[in-house]
């Protein structure tokens, strides 16, 4: 069972140092894991930039952990879990 959780931040742009410095930035936080959702401009020079990031938290299934504590009880070596191997 996994948990799905949304990050939300904002980044704010001045416009007179380029696009350049946009991209940058956005690709920096890009390769974190951020997305650009949308941006709005605000006064004259400046823009805000706003991005999610999408966390997944994998749950433990308490049927499958009962299940390997019984199987390994039963076995002369514990067996790995899926992840283990």
């Amino acid at each position: 069972m996994s948990k799905i959780t949304y990050e939300n931040k904002f980044l704010v742009f001045d416009i007179r140092e380029g696009p350049k410095t946009i991209i940058e930035q956005l690709n920096a936080h890009g390769q974190e894991g951020w997305e650009l959702q949308t941006m709005l401009n605000v006064g004259d020079s400046q823009l805000v930039g706003f991005l999610t990031k999408k966390n997944t938290k994998n749950a433990p299934d308490p049927k499958a952990s009962e299940a390997q504590k019984i199987a390994n009880l039963w076995t002369s070596e514990p067996k790995k879990s899926k992840d283990e191997e």
